[in-house]
Protein backbone atom coordinates (compact mmCIF):
# COMPACT_ATOMS: atom_id res chain seq x y z
CA UNK A 1 0.00 0.00 0.00
CA UNK A 2 2.91 2.43 0.98
CA UNK A 3 4.07 2.03 -2.33
CA UNK A 4 1.84 2.56 -4.25
CA UNK A 5 0.16 5.53 -2.38
CA UNK A 6 4.01 7.32 -3.27
CA UNK A 7 3.74 6.49 -6.94
CA UNK A 8 0.06 7.96 -7.17
CA UNK A 9 1.24 11.16 -5.78
CA UNK A 10 4.20 10.96 -7.89
CA UNK A 11 2.09 10.73 -10.55
CA UNK A 12 -0.35 13.52 -9.34
CA UNK A 13 2.59 15.96 -9.11
CA UNK A 14 3.72 15.04 -12.32
CA UNK A 15 0.40 16.08 -13.83
CA UNK A 16 0.58 19.39 -12.19
CA UNK A 17 4.31 20.05 -13.58
CA UNK A 18 3.40 19.50 -16.98
CA UNK A 19 0.08 21.92 -16.49
CA UNK A 20 2.46 24.53 -14.86
CA UNK A 21 4.99 23.92 -17.76
CA UNK A 22 1.97 24.25 -20.29
CA UNK A 23 0.60 27.48 -19.36
CA UNK A 24 4.28 29.15 -19.03
CA UNK A 25 4.56 27.88 -22.65
CA UNK A 26 1.38 29.45 -23.45
CA UNK A 27 2.59 32.71 -22.16
CA UNK A 28 6.13 33.01 -23.49
CA UNK A 29 4.36 31.94 -27.12
CA UNK A 30 1.71 34.65 -26.41
CA UNK A 31 4.69 37.29 -25.47
CA UNK A 32 6.61 36.39 -28.23
CA UNK A 33 3.77 37.17 -30.58
CA UNK A 34 2.45 39.98 -29.68
CA UNK A 35 5.97 41.20 -29.19
CA UNK A 36 6.73 40.49 -33.12
CA UNK A 37 3.69 41.67 -33.98
CA UNK A 38 4.03 44.89 -32.29
CA UNK A 39 7.91 44.72 -34.07
CA UNK A 40 6.26 44.61 -37.17
CA UNK A 41 4.28 47.60 -36.95
CA UNK A 42 6.71 49.67 -35.77
CA UNK A 43 8.63 48.74 -38.61
CA UNK A 44 6.21 49.53 -41.45
CA UNK A 45 5.07 52.39 -39.70
CA UNK A 46 9.30 52.89 -39.58
CA UNK A 47 9.08 52.38 -43.46
CA UNK A 48 6.02 54.59 -44.36
CA UNK A 49 7.62 57.83 -41.92
CA UNK A 50 10.90 56.91 -44.41
CA UNK A 51 8.85 57.14 -47.43
CA UNK A 52 7.07 59.99 -46.20
CA UNK A 53 9.92 62.35 -45.44
CA UNK A 54 11.78 61.29 -48.61
CA UNK A 55 8.78 62.58 -50.10
CA UNK A 56 8.47 66.19 -49.24
CA UNK A 57 12.00 66.83 -49.04
CA UNK A 58 11.95 66.02 -52.67
CA UNK A 59 9.02 68.12 -52.78
CA UNK A 60 11.00 70.73 -50.63
CA UNK A 61 14.10 70.49 -53.11
CA UNK A 62 12.63 70.69 -56.46
CA UNK A 63 10.49 74.44 -54.77
CA UNK A 64 14.17 75.50 -53.85
CA UNK A 65 15.52 74.94 -57.43
CA UNK A 66 12.79 76.48 -58.49
CA UNK A 67 12.60 78.95 -56.78
CA UNK A 68 16.18 80.07 -56.81
CA UNK A 69 16.85 79.60 -60.96
CA UNK A 70 13.78 79.96 -61.86
CA UNK A 71 11.78 82.28 -59.73
CA UNK A 72 8.90 79.72 -59.47
CA UNK A 73 5.62 80.59 -58.23
CA UNK A 74 2.54 79.35 -56.79
CA UNK A 75 1.64 77.46 -60.43
CA UNK A 76 4.80 75.82 -60.73
CA UNK A 77 4.79 74.19 -56.93
CA UNK A 78 0.98 73.42 -57.95
CA UNK A 79 2.17 71.17 -60.88
CA UNK A 80 5.21 69.45 -58.76
CA UNK A 81 2.21 68.58 -56.00
CA UNK A 82 0.30 67.03 -58.65
CA UNK A 83 3.22 65.32 -60.56
CA UNK A 84 4.49 64.24 -57.16
CA UNK A 85 1.35 62.84 -55.82
CA UNK A 86 0.73 60.37 -59.29
CA UNK A 87 3.25 58.11 -57.35
CA UNK A 88 2.26 54.77 -56.28
CA UNK A 89 0.95 54.81 -52.23
CA UNK A 90 0.16 58.30 -52.45
CA UNK A 91 -3.38 59.43 -51.70
CA UNK A 92 -2.55 63.34 -51.79
CA UNK A 93 0.00 65.94 -50.96
CA UNK A 94 -1.59 69.59 -49.55
CA UNK A 95 0.29 72.55 -48.07
CA UNK A 96 -2.17 73.77 -45.65
CA UNK A 97 -2.20 77.43 -43.35
CA UNK A 98 -1.76 76.81 -39.42
CA UNK A 99 -5.56 77.25 -39.64
CA UNK A 100 -6.11 74.30 -42.12
CA UNK A 101 -6.70 76.00 -44.85
CA UNK A 102 -5.78 74.38 -48.43
CA UNK A 103 -3.46 76.59 -50.42
CA UNK A 104 -1.73 74.01 -52.38
CA UNK A 105 -2.84 70.62 -52.74
CA UNK A 106 -2.19 67.49 -55.57
CA UNK A 107 -5.86 67.59 -56.60
CA UNK A 108 -6.55 71.03 -57.86
CA UNK A 109 -10.41 71.27 -56.53
CA UNK A 110 -9.56 70.95 -53.22
CA UNK A 111 -7.22 74.25 -53.02
CA UNK A 112 -9.34 76.83 -50.81
CA UNK A 113 -10.94 73.72 -48.36
CA UNK A 114 -10.24 72.88 -45.10
CA UNK A 115 -8.22 69.89 -43.90
CA UNK A 116 -8.84 68.54 -40.76
CA UNK A 117 -5.65 66.48 -39.42
CA UNK A 118 -4.86 65.90 -35.66
CA UNK A 119 -2.89 68.40 -33.99
CA UNK A 120 -0.34 65.84 -32.30
CA UNK A 121 0.84 62.90 -33.29
CA UNK A 122 3.82 60.63 -33.37
CA UNK A 123 7.27 62.31 -33.69
CA UNK A 124 9.77 60.87 -35.24
CA UNK A 125 12.48 62.01 -38.09
CA UNK A 126 11.65 65.98 -37.59
CA UNK A 127 8.13 64.58 -38.93
CA UNK A 128 4.65 64.08 -37.21
CA UNK A 129 2.51 61.17 -38.12
CA UNK A 130 -0.65 59.87 -37.40
CA UNK A 131 -3.65 58.01 -38.67
CA UNK A 132 -6.81 59.47 -40.66
CA UNK A 133 -9.88 58.01 -41.20
CA UNK A 134 -11.50 59.50 -44.72
CA UNK A 135 -15.13 59.73 -45.16
CA UNK A 136 -15.64 56.21 -46.41
CA UNK A 137 -14.12 54.92 -43.63
CA UNK A 138 -10.85 54.25 -45.37
CA UNK A 139 -8.08 54.70 -43.03
CA UNK A 140 -4.72 56.60 -44.55
CA UNK A 141 -1.25 57.46 -42.91
CA UNK A 142 -0.62 61.35 -42.62
CA UNK A 143 2.81 62.74 -42.25
CA UNK A 144 3.22 66.32 -42.09
CA UNK A 145 5.77 69.47 -40.84
CA UNK A 146 6.67 72.85 -41.69
CA UNK A 147 6.66 73.41 -45.11
CA UNK A 148 10.48 75.24 -45.47
CA UNK A 149 11.70 76.06 -48.71
CA UNK A 150 14.06 78.24 -48.47
CA UNK A 151 15.09 77.75 -44.69
CA UNK A 152 18.47 78.23 -44.84
CA UNK A 153 19.44 75.49 -42.19
CA UNK A 154 17.38 73.02 -44.37
CA UNK A 155 19.47 74.08 -47.47
CA UNK A 156 22.91 73.50 -46.01
CA UNK A 157 25.88 75.48 -45.91
CA UNK A 158 26.72 75.48 -49.49
CA UNK A 159 23.15 75.87 -50.63
CA UNK A 160 23.39 79.33 -48.26
CA UNK A 161 26.88 80.69 -49.51
CA UNK A 162 25.30 80.32 -53.19
CA UNK A 163 22.51 82.03 -52.24
CA UNK A 164 24.63 84.97 -50.80
CA UNK A 165 26.57 85.36 -53.45
CA UNK A 166 22.82 85.94 -55.36
CA UNK A 167 21.47 88.41 -53.08
CA UNK A 168 24.56 89.96 -51.06
CA UNK A 169 25.53 89.61 -47.63
CA UNK A 170 23.87 87.47 -44.57
CA UNK A 171 21.56 90.13 -43.77
CA UNK A 172 20.06 90.67 -46.97
CA UNK A 173 20.14 87.03 -48.37
CA UNK A 174 17.97 86.08 -45.33
CA UNK A 175 15.42 88.70 -46.19
CA UNK A 176 15.32 87.17 -49.83
CA UNK A 177 14.55 84.33 -48.77
CA UNK A 178 11.57 85.28 -46.80
CA UNK A 179 10.89 86.98 -49.26
CA UNK A 180 10.68 84.48 -51.93
CA UNK A 181 8.69 82.49 -49.35
CA UNK A 182 6.15 84.84 -49.13
CA UNK A 183 5.94 85.44 -52.70
CA UNK A 184 4.80 81.93 -53.05
CA UNK A 185 1.96 82.66 -50.82
CA UNK A 186 1.15 86.32 -50.64
CA UNK A 187 -1.52 86.26 -48.52
CA UNK A 188 -0.01 83.76 -45.57
CA UNK A 189 2.52 85.68 -43.44
CA UNK A 190 3.56 82.81 -41.34
CA UNK A 191 4.72 79.47 -42.42
CA UNK A 192 2.18 77.12 -44.02
CA UNK A 193 2.15 73.14 -43.59
CA UNK A 194 3.22 70.39 -46.02
CA UNK A 195 0.82 67.23 -45.55
CA UNK A 196 1.24 64.07 -47.35
CA UNK A 197 -1.42 61.34 -46.89
CA UNK A 198 -0.19 57.35 -47.85
CA UNK A 199 -2.05 54.74 -48.68
CA UNK A 200 -2.36 52.28 -46.08
CA UNK A 201 -4.08 49.48 -47.32
CA UNK A 202 -0.38 47.70 -48.90
CA UNK A 203 0.61 48.29 -45.17
CA UNK A 204 -2.39 46.75 -43.77
CA UNK A 205 -2.53 44.24 -45.92
CA UNK A 206 1.22 43.08 -44.79
CA UNK A 207 0.58 43.49 -41.23
CA UNK A 208 -2.55 40.94 -41.60
CA UNK A 209 -0.39 38.76 -43.45
CA UNK A 210 2.04 38.71 -40.62
CA UNK A 211 -0.64 38.88 -37.88
CA UNK A 212 -1.98 35.86 -39.57
CA UNK A 213 2.13 34.04 -40.13
CA UNK A 214 1.88 35.24 -36.43
CA UNK A 215 -0.59 33.41 -35.35
CA UNK A 216 -0.07 30.43 -37.46
CA UNK A 217 3.78 30.08 -35.93
CA UNK A 218 2.80 30.39 -32.45
CA UNK A 219 0.16 28.44 -32.88
CA UNK A 220 2.37 26.04 -34.41
CA UNK A 221 5.34 26.33 -32.06
CA UNK A 222 2.47 25.92 -28.71
CA UNK A 223 1.19 22.83 -30.76
CA UNK A 224 4.67 21.62 -30.31
CA UNK A 225 5.59 22.57 -27.32
CA UNK A 226 2.59 21.57 -25.71
CA UNK A 227 3.26 18.02 -27.36
CA UNK A 228 6.31 17.76 -26.35
CA UNK A 229 5.32 18.58 -22.83
CA UNK A 230 2.40 16.20 -22.99
CA UNK A 231 4.94 13.42 -24.69
CA UNK A 232 7.51 13.92 -21.80
CA UNK A 233 4.37 13.51 -19.17
CA UNK A 234 3.28 10.22 -20.78
CA UNK A 235 7.02 8.92 -21.32
CA UNK A 236 7.43 9.53 -17.61
CA UNK A 237 3.89 7.46 -16.98
CA UNK A 238 4.71 4.69 -19.20
CA UNK A 239 8.77 4.89 -17.81
CA UNK A 240 7.16 4.56 -14.32
CA UNK A 241 4.19 1.84 -15.56
CA UNK A 242 7.16 -0.46 -16.77
CA UNK A 243 9.30 0.05 -13.26
CA UNK A 244 6.26 -0.89 -11.84
CA UNK A 245 5.82 -4.10 -13.82
CA UNK A 246 9.26 -4.82 -13.36
CA UNK A 247 9.02 -4.56 -9.78
CA UNK A 248 5.90 -6.60 -9.67
CA UNK A 249 7.81 -9.07 -12.56
CA UNK A 250 10.91 -9.45 -10.06
CA UNK A 251 8.79 -10.07 -6.73
CA UNK A 252 6.34 -12.50 -8.32
CA UNK A 253 9.03 -14.04 -9.60
CA UNK A 254 11.28 -13.96 -6.58
CA UNK A 255 7.88 -15.18 -4.32
CA UNK A 256 7.44 -18.14 -7.11
CA UNK A 257 11.10 -19.03 -7.27
CA UNK A 258 11.33 -19.75 -3.25
CA UNK A 259 7.84 -21.33 -2.98
CA UNK A 260 8.32 -24.09 -0.75
CA UNK A 261 6.38 -26.36 -3.36
CA UNK A 262 7.05 -27.14 -6.94
CA UNK A 263 5.22 -25.05 -9.73
CA UNK A 264 5.40 -25.99 -12.94
CA UNK A 265 3.64 -24.14 -16.28
CA UNK A 266 2.63 -25.75 -19.00
CA UNK A 267 1.55 -24.08 -21.97
CA UNK A 268 -1.28 -24.54 -24.60
CA UNK A 269 0.84 -26.28 -27.09
CA UNK A 270 1.75 -28.67 -23.62
CA UNK A 271 5.27 -27.37 -23.76
CA UNK A 272 6.79 -26.99 -20.67
CA UNK A 273 7.71 -23.13 -20.17
CA UNK A 274 8.06 -22.64 -16.55
CA UNK A 275 9.65 -24.40 -13.27
CA UNK A 276 10.64 -23.32 -10.00
CA UNK A 277 14.05 -24.45 -8.34
CA UNK A 278 11.27 -26.58 -5.49
CA UNK A 279 10.17 -28.11 -9.01
CA UNK A 280 13.20 -29.13 -9.99
CA UNK A 281 14.48 -31.04 -7.33
CA UNK A 282 11.49 -32.90 -6.86
CA UNK A 283 11.72 -33.48 -10.70
CA UNK A 284 15.58 -34.32 -10.81
CA UNK A 285 15.41 -31.54 -14.15
CA UNK A 286 16.84 -28.55 -15.01
CA UNK A 287 14.30 -26.07 -16.35
CA UNK A 288 16.82 -24.57 -18.24
CA UNK A 289 16.80 -28.34 -20.31
CA UNK A 290 13.77 -29.05 -20.10
CA UNK A 291 11.77 -25.59 -21.23
CA UNK A 292 10.13 -25.69 -24.79
CA UNK A 293 9.72 -29.42 -24.59
CA UNK A 294 6.90 -31.25 -24.61
CA UNK A 295 5.65 -32.32 -21.00
CA UNK A 296 4.13 -35.47 -22.00
CA UNK A 297 7.92 -36.85 -23.06
CA UNK A 298 9.73 -35.58 -19.93
CA UNK A 299 7.22 -36.22 -17.41
CA UNK A 300 4.78 -38.75 -18.48
CA UNK A 301 4.18 -40.05 -15.56
CA UNK A 302 3.06 -37.09 -13.65
CA UNK A 303 1.84 -35.06 -16.57
CA UNK A 304 -0.76 -38.66 -17.60
CA UNK A 305 -2.73 -38.02 -13.99
CA UNK A 306 -2.77 -34.06 -14.70
CA UNK A 307 -4.35 -34.55 -18.09
CA UNK A 308 -6.54 -37.05 -16.77
CA UNK A 309 -8.31 -34.58 -14.43
CA UNK A 310 -8.34 -31.54 -16.50
CA UNK A 311 -9.65 -33.32 -20.14
CA UNK A 312 -12.50 -34.43 -18.18
CA UNK A 313 -13.34 -30.40 -17.34
CA UNK A 314 -12.51 -31.01 -13.54
CA UNK A 315 -9.99 -29.51 -11.31
CA UNK A 316 -7.11 -31.39 -10.00
CA UNK A 317 -6.75 -31.13 -5.56
CA UNK A 318 -4.35 -32.80 -3.63
CA UNK A 319 -4.59 -36.25 -5.42
CA UNK A 320 -1.45 -38.40 -3.77
CA UNK A 321 0.47 -40.33 -6.96
CA UNK A 322 3.56 -42.21 -6.59
CA UNK A 323 5.02 -40.20 -9.56
CA UNK A 324 8.20 -41.96 -11.33
CA UNK A 325 11.24 -39.67 -13.07
CA UNK A 326 14.21 -40.19 -15.00
CA UNK A 327 16.14 -43.02 -13.57
CA UNK A 328 13.78 -45.32 -11.83
CA UNK A 329 13.18 -42.29 -9.04
CA UNK A 330 10.26 -42.52 -7.75
CA UNK A 331 8.36 -39.36 -5.58
CA UNK A 332 5.69 -39.44 -3.26
CA UNK A 333 3.60 -36.22 -4.81
CA UNK A 334 0.39 -33.99 -3.74
CA UNK A 335 -1.02 -32.91 -7.39
CA UNK A 336 -2.61 -30.02 -7.76
CA UNK A 337 -3.33 -28.80 -11.07
CA UNK A 338 -5.88 -26.28 -13.15
CA UNK A 339 -6.00 -24.98 -16.51
CA UNK A 340 -5.20 -21.31 -16.86
CA UNK A 341 -7.85 -19.51 -18.99
CA UNK A 342 -8.48 -16.20 -20.88
CA UNK A 343 -11.06 -13.74 -20.59
CA UNK A 344 -11.87 -15.17 -24.10
CA UNK A 345 -12.79 -18.72 -22.45
CA UNK A 346 -9.56 -20.32 -24.35
CA UNK A 347 -7.06 -22.55 -22.45
CA UNK A 348 -3.73 -20.87 -22.59
CA UNK A 349 -1.69 -23.45 -20.72
CA UNK A 350 -2.05 -25.47 -17.39
CA UNK A 351 -0.56 -24.51 -13.90
CA UNK A 352 0.63 -27.76 -12.07
CA UNK A 353 1.50 -27.46 -8.21
CA UNK A 354 3.62 -30.72 -6.63
CA UNK A 355 4.14 -30.85 -3.30
CA UNK A 356 7.00 -33.53 -1.80
CA UNK A 357 5.12 -36.22 0.52
CA UNK A 358 8.55 -37.98 1.34
CA UNK A 359 9.26 -36.06 4.47
CA UNK A 360 5.20 -36.44 5.66
CA UNK A 361 5.82 -40.02 4.37
CA UNK A 362 8.86 -40.16 7.05
CA UNK A 363 6.65 -38.45 9.70
CA UNK A 364 3.62 -41.10 9.14
CA UNK A 365 6.02 -43.86 9.62
CA UNK A 366 7.40 -42.17 12.83
CA UNK A 367 4.53 -41.77 14.07
CA UNK A 368 3.02 -45.28 13.33
CA UNK A 369 6.53 -46.15 15.13
CA UNK A 370 5.64 -44.35 18.27
CA UNK A 371 2.19 -46.06 17.95
CA UNK A 372 3.55 -49.18 17.75
CA UNK A 373 5.76 -48.05 21.05
CA UNK A 374 2.35 -46.59 22.71
CA UNK A 375 0.52 -49.92 22.61
CA UNK A 376 3.45 -52.14 23.31
CA UNK A 377 3.71 -50.03 26.59
CA UNK A 378 0.08 -50.65 27.34
CA UNK A 379 0.83 -54.31 26.66
CA UNK A 380 4.15 -54.55 28.77
CA UNK A 381 2.50 -52.92 31.82
CA UNK A 382 0.08 -56.13 31.79
CA UNK A 383 2.38 -58.82 30.65
CA UNK A 384 5.00 -57.53 33.29
CA UNK A 385 2.37 -57.81 36.10
CA UNK A 386 1.61 -61.33 34.95
CA UNK A 387 4.65 -62.50 33.90
CA UNK A 388 7.83 -61.73 35.94
CA UNK A 389 6.21 -62.80 39.65
CA UNK A 390 5.63 -67.03 37.82
CA UNK A 391 8.86 -66.42 36.61
CA UNK A 392 10.74 -65.72 39.36
CA UNK A 393 8.63 -69.12 41.15
CA UNK A 394 9.74 -71.31 38.20
CA UNK A 395 13.66 -70.16 38.53
CA UNK A 396 12.61 -70.71 42.82
CA UNK A 397 11.87 -74.30 41.98
CA UNK A 398 14.46 -75.22 39.05
CA UNK A 399 17.07 -74.32 41.19
CA UNK A 400 15.74 -76.05 44.20
CA UNK A 401 15.30 -79.22 42.14
CA UNK A 402 18.82 -78.64 40.65
CA UNK A 403 20.26 -78.59 44.20
CA UNK A 404 18.81 -82.28 44.88
CA UNK A 405 21.11 -83.63 42.23
CA UNK A 406 24.39 -83.76 41.68
CA UNK A 407 26.51 -82.66 38.64
CA UNK A 408 26.46 -85.95 36.62
CA UNK A 409 22.79 -86.39 36.91
CA UNK A 410 21.21 -85.33 33.80
CA UNK A 411 18.14 -83.93 35.81
CA UNK A 412 20.57 -81.47 37.66
CA UNK A 413 21.52 -80.33 33.95
CA UNK A 414 17.91 -80.34 33.03
CA UNK A 415 17.09 -78.06 35.86
CA UNK A 416 19.88 -75.82 34.95
CA UNK A 417 18.54 -75.19 31.07
CA UNK A 418 14.73 -73.95 32.55
CA UNK A 419 16.84 -71.64 34.86
CA UNK A 420 18.45 -70.18 31.83
CA UNK A 421 15.35 -70.05 29.79
CA UNK A 422 13.79 -68.49 32.73
CA UNK A 423 16.28 -66.03 32.64
CA UNK A 424 16.14 -65.44 28.91
CA UNK A 425 12.11 -65.01 29.51
CA UNK A 426 12.88 -62.47 32.22
CA UNK A 427 15.43 -60.95 29.97
CA UNK A 428 12.79 -60.13 27.21
CA UNK A 429 10.31 -58.97 29.54
CA UNK A 430 12.67 -56.25 30.73
CA UNK A 431 13.92 -55.13 27.27
CA UNK A 432 9.68 -55.03 26.84
CA UNK A 433 9.97 -52.76 29.78
CA UNK A 434 12.05 -50.99 28.62
CA UNK A 435 10.79 -50.06 25.03
CA UNK A 436 7.63 -49.04 26.32
CA UNK A 437 8.24 -47.13 29.16
CA UNK A 438 8.90 -43.85 28.90
CA UNK A 439 13.17 -43.31 28.94
CA UNK A 440 14.27 -41.24 31.93
CA UNK A 441 17.34 -39.88 31.40
CA UNK A 442 20.40 -39.18 34.42
CA UNK A 443 22.50 -36.76 32.54
CA UNK A 444 26.01 -35.38 33.28
CA UNK A 445 29.29 -33.97 31.72
CA UNK A 446 30.48 -37.35 30.23
CA UNK A 447 33.62 -37.42 27.59
CA UNK A 448 32.01 -39.14 24.74
CA UNK A 449 35.45 -40.88 23.69
CA UNK A 450 36.26 -42.28 27.24
CA UNK A 451 32.54 -43.80 27.16
CA UNK A 452 32.89 -45.31 23.50
CA UNK A 453 36.75 -46.99 24.07
CA UNK A 454 34.75 -48.67 27.71
CA UNK A 455 31.79 -49.78 25.57
CA UNK A 456 34.68 -51.31 22.71
CA UNK A 457 37.12 -53.36 25.72
CA UNK A 458 33.59 -54.86 27.09
CA UNK A 459 33.16 -56.95 23.67
CA UNK A 460 36.89 -57.41 23.29
CA UNK A 461 36.91 -61.01 24.15
CA UNK A 462 33.72 -61.76 22.53
CA UNK A 463 35.35 -60.14 18.84
CA UNK A 464 38.47 -62.25 19.69
CA UNK A 465 36.87 -65.56 19.83
CA UNK A 466 35.42 -64.69 16.53
CA UNK A 467 38.20 -63.42 14.52
CA UNK A 468 37.12 -59.94 14.56
CA UNK A 469 39.60 -57.21 14.26
CA UNK A 470 38.52 -54.10 16.25
CA UNK A 471 39.44 -50.18 14.83
CA UNK A 472 39.13 -47.66 17.11
CA UNK A 473 39.77 -43.85 15.95
CA UNK A 474 39.05 -41.29 18.91
CA UNK A 475 40.21 -37.79 19.13
CA UNK A 476 42.95 -37.14 22.06
CA UNK A 477 41.04 -33.78 22.66
CA UNK A 478 37.85 -34.47 25.31
CA UNK A 479 34.69 -34.32 23.37
CA UNK A 480 32.53 -33.15 26.42
CA UNK A 481 28.49 -33.40 26.10
CA UNK A 482 25.54 -33.93 28.19
CA UNK A 483 24.07 -37.60 28.33
CA UNK A 484 23.45 -39.93 30.44
CA UNK A 485 26.00 -42.71 30.31
CA UNK A 486 25.06 -45.84 31.31
CA UNK A 487 22.14 -45.73 28.07
CA UNK A 488 24.79 -44.35 25.61
CA UNK A 489 26.90 -47.72 27.28
CA UNK A 490 23.68 -49.60 26.25
CA UNK A 491 23.21 -48.56 23.37
CA UNK A 492 26.94 -48.86 21.62
CA UNK A 493 26.67 -52.16 23.41
CA UNK A 494 24.14 -53.06 21.29
CA UNK A 495 25.39 -51.97 18.14
CA UNK A 496 28.74 -53.99 18.67
CA UNK A 497 26.74 -56.77 19.13
CA UNK A 498 24.81 -56.50 16.26
CA UNK A 499 27.93 -55.96 14.32
CA UNK A 500 29.45 -58.75 15.63
CA UNK A 501 26.63 -61.55 15.01
CA UNK A 502 26.89 -59.81 11.16
CA UNK A 503 30.60 -60.93 11.04
CA UNK A 504 30.67 -64.44 13.08
CA UNK A 505 30.55 -66.49 10.22
CA UNK A 506 33.69 -65.66 8.37
CA UNK A 507 35.01 -62.50 10.68
CA UNK A 508 35.87 -59.23 9.76
CA UNK A 509 36.52 -55.91 11.18
CA UNK A 510 34.49 -53.77 13.40
CA UNK A 511 35.10 -50.05 12.91
CA UNK A 512 34.20 -47.42 15.68
CA UNK A 513 35.19 -43.69 14.56
CA UNK A 514 34.45 -40.54 17.01
CA UNK A 515 34.17 -36.70 15.31
CA UNK A 516 32.41 -33.24 15.24
CA UNK A 517 30.82 -31.31 12.83
CA UNK A 518 28.04 -28.51 13.03
CA UNK A 519 27.78 -28.66 17.00
CA UNK A 520 27.17 -32.10 17.17
CA UNK A 521 29.36 -35.19 18.17
CA UNK A 522 29.49 -38.04 15.37
CA UNK A 523 29.88 -41.86 16.40
CA UNK A 524 30.00 -44.09 13.54
CA UNK A 525 29.92 -48.03 14.00
CA UNK A 526 30.95 -49.80 10.61
CA UNK A 527 31.20 -53.67 10.37
CA UNK A 528 32.34 -55.68 7.32
CA UNK A 529 29.47 -58.28 7.38
CA UNK A 530 26.76 -59.54 5.49
CA UNK A 531 24.90 -56.07 5.12
CA UNK A 532 21.33 -55.87 4.59
CA UNK A 533 18.95 -55.61 2.27
CA UNK A 534 16.34 -52.57 0.98
CA UNK A 535 13.35 -53.86 2.73
CA UNK A 536 15.23 -54.77 6.04
CA UNK A 537 16.85 -51.19 6.58
CA UNK A 538 13.09 -49.64 6.20
CA UNK A 539 11.86 -51.55 9.25
CA UNK A 540 15.07 -52.15 11.13
CA UNK A 541 14.01 -50.20 14.04
CA UNK A 542 10.58 -51.59 14.54
CA UNK A 543 10.42 -53.58 17.40
CA UNK A 544 10.47 -56.98 17.38
CA UNK A 545 11.75 -56.65 13.99
CA UNK A 546 14.70 -59.22 13.25
CA UNK A 547 16.57 -61.36 10.78
CA UNK A 548 18.21 -63.19 13.35
CA UNK A 549 16.29 -66.78 14.51
CA UNK A 550 17.05 -66.31 18.23
CA UNK A 551 16.97 -62.57 18.52
CA UNK A 552 13.51 -60.51 20.05
CA UNK A 553 13.83 -57.52 17.82
CA UNK A 554 14.56 -55.07 20.29
CA UNK A 555 17.74 -54.33 20.53
CA UNK A 556 17.87 -51.32 17.75
CA UNK A 557 14.59 -50.23 18.51
CA UNK A 558 15.70 -49.71 22.30
CA UNK A 559 18.93 -47.56 20.66
CA UNK A 560 16.71 -45.74 18.47
CA UNK A 561 14.67 -44.45 21.47
CA UNK A 562 17.70 -43.77 23.51
CA UNK A 563 19.03 -41.64 20.70
CA UNK A 564 16.11 -39.58 20.70
CA UNK A 565 15.78 -39.19 23.99
CA UNK A 566 19.18 -37.46 23.91
CA UNK A 567 17.81 -35.29 21.33
CA UNK A 568 20.12 -37.12 18.85
CA UNK A 569 19.56 -39.25 15.59
CA UNK A 570 20.36 -41.95 13.72
CA UNK A 571 20.70 -43.37 10.55
CA UNK A 572 21.72 -46.78 8.38
CA UNK A 573 23.84 -47.49 5.32
CA UNK A 574 23.79 -50.98 4.42
CA UNK A 575 24.20 -53.35 0.83
CA UNK A 576 24.50 -56.85 0.67
CA UNK A 577 27.58 -57.64 0.88
CA UNK A 578 29.19 -54.66 1.87
CA UNK A 579 28.30 -54.54 5.84
CA UNK A 580 26.48 -52.07 7.46
CA UNK A 581 27.30 -48.40 8.69
CA UNK A 582 25.20 -47.07 11.60
CA UNK A 583 25.66 -42.97 12.06
CA UNK A 584 24.84 -41.55 15.50
CA UNK A 585 24.65 -37.75 15.93
CA UNK A 586 24.20 -36.31 19.37
CA UNK A 587 24.03 -32.64 20.78
CA UNK A 588 26.69 -31.27 22.51
CA UNK A 589 23.98 -29.41 25.27
CA UNK A 590 22.48 -33.06 25.86
CA UNK A 591 19.00 -33.81 24.44
CA UNK A 592 15.71 -32.97 25.45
Amino acid sequence: MKLTFERSKTSRSGLWVAAGAVVILVLVVLLLAVRNHRREVESAEWHLLEKGDALIRTIEAGTRAGMLRMRWGRGQLQHLLEETGRQPDVRFIAIVSPEGRILGHSMSDQIGTTLSFPERGKEGRGLRSAEYEESEGDRTFLVWREFKPLNRQAMGGRMGNHMDRMHGDDHMGGRKGEAEDHRLFPEEMQRPMIVLALDRSSYDMVRNRDLRSTFVISGLLLLLGVGGIVSLFWFQNYRMARENLKDTSAMAQEVVTSLPVGLMVVDRFGAVAFMNAAAEEISGLGASMVRGLPAADVLPDLMDTVSTSLDAGETLQEEERLCRFQGDRKVPLSISASSIVHEDGSTVGRVVILRDLREVKRLEKELRQKEKLAAIGDMAAGVAHEIRNPLSSIKGIATYFRSLFDETHDAREAAGVMIDEVDRLNRAVTELLTIAAPTRLVTARHDVGELVERSVRLVEAEAEALGVALSVDVPEKPMMAELDADRLTQSLLNLFLNALQAMQEGGGTLTVGLGEKDDMIHIAVSDSGCGMEPATLKSIFDPYYTTKAEGTGLGLAIVHKIVEAHGGSIDVVSRPGEGARFDIALPEKGGA
